[in-house]
C-alpha cells in the first residue's frame, strides 16, 4: 500500500495547484487499498488538468499495475475506449 501511495504522491508532487494538493492530502490519509483505488480517478483528473487526458492516462498505467493482486477480482482497471462519432 505504501508503494502505491508514494507513486500517487510522486505524480501529484510534480503538479502544483490547489486541486492537486487537495488530492494529495486525500491520498496521504487514505486508510486502505480500496480507498486508494477509488482515488485513482481524482489523481487522473488532477493530472489531466495540467498534462491533458492522454498523458495522464499513460502516467496512471504504472499505478494501476501496482494494484494487481491487491484487490478483489471485480476491482481491476478496465481498458479505456474512447467513443468517436
Amino acid at each position: 500500500m505504501g508503494q502505491i501511495r508514494n507513486a500517487m504522491l510522486s505524480l501529484l508532487q510534480n503538479h502544483g495547484g490547489h486541486g492537486a494538493q487537495r488530492v494529495a492530502q486525500r491520498v496521504r490519509f487514505a486508510g486502505d487499498m480500496e480507498a486508494l483505488w477509488y482515488l485513482r480517478q481524482d489523481v487522473l483528473t488532477a493530472l489531466s488538468a495540467v498534462d491533458g487526458e492522454a498523458a495522464a492516462r499513460r502516467q496512471m498505467r504504472q499505478i494501476n499495475r501496482l494494484f494487481k493482486g491487491g484487490l478483489p477480482g471485480a476491482m481491476v482497471p478496465r481498458p479505456h475506449h474512447r467513443i468517436t462519432t
